[in-house]
């Protein structure tokens, strides 16, 4: 600024991982339901053994031998349904707490993405000094007792500048004004008319269309550099200015910027192409 004037690609293998342990992930469920099918059939059989046996007759037993094969067979079916309870309780233990932890994971890497994508957005400038401040240049500064042709010999040394700073008369350097250049190349302004006049004739109307060339909290504001950049931004849309000037704590100018600048610091303008 003249003083008057995608996501970062994924690495080499990024998705991997995610895309070899889903495979893994359902070979492991299908093989644990196989384990549990397997469990619950061999518990079936053994089941219907002891249930067989004990009651099944035997030829030249007594009765108290079928009392004592039944009593076996109680115990024998009591001992093979913990048992079995037990190694059933365990896997489906393992297999949902693995299945639990895996979420648990993915749910973390997901929330790293979306942390690590927020790090990498452009972050929005909040205040005033955060900006690219242009420093003022106290040889382009004028009193109001210089004519036109005093500024149009500056600008034309300065073919970059488009706005003239005006300063307090009794020489304390303090901010008065800020005119657009584009009065100063009137022609029809008389070049021996001083700045005071010219801001004269403007705000009568003797010179046209100038209204909105100049003037605080019109043509521009002042700010201070711990002033909120949205606090600005926001005067400068209800007055309309296009230029920013800081002044320190006795009113002199030491920096500028533009509108231009204040939509440059927020992320969207940032990040477009």
């Amino acid at each position: 600024m003249t003083l008057f004037g995608k996501p970062p690609a994924p690495t080499a293998g990024a998705g991997k991982t995610s895309l070899s342990s889903a495979p893994q992930r359902n070979t492991s469920g299908a093989l644990a339901f196989s384990l549990v099918v397997t469990m619950l059939v061999i518990l079936l059989v053994l089941i219907t053994i002891v249930i067989y046996e004990a009651t099944t007759p035997r030829a030249g037993g007594t009765a108290g031998d079928a009392d004592k094969l039944l009593e076996f067979g109680k115990w024998s079916l009591s001992v093979l349904l913990g048992a079995f309870g037990a190694w059933i309780g365990a896997g489906a233990a393992y297999f949902f707490g693995r299945e639990n932890l895996a979420e648990s994971s993915r749910s973390t890497e997901a929330a790293l993405k979306i942390q690590q994508e927020a790090l990498r957005r452009p972050q929005g400038r909040e205040k005033i000094r955060e900006l690219s401040l242009t420093s003022m240049n106290t040889d382009f500064m004028f009193k109001p007792d210089k004519t036109r042709q005093d500024v149009v010999t500056e600008l034309e040394k300065h073919s970059d500048y488009w706005w003239v700073p005006v300063l307090d008369k009794d020489g304390k350097r303090t901010l008065e004004d800020v005119i657009h250049a584009r009065v100063f190349w009137n022609p029809a302004i008389a070049a021996k008319h001083p700045i005071s006049d010219i801001l004269k004739d403007i705000t009568s109307g003797v010179i046209k269309d100038s209204a909105k060339l100049h003037g605080e909290n019109s043509f521009f504001i002042k700010a201070a550099l711990d002033d909120r950049i949205s606090d600005v931004s926001e005067r400068m849309d209800t007055a309309g200015a296009v230029v920013g000037i800081i002044v320190d704590d006795k009113g002199r100018p030491t920096a500028c910027f533009t509108r231009q600048d204040i939509l440059n610091s927020q992320p969207a303008a940032a990040s477009s192409p």
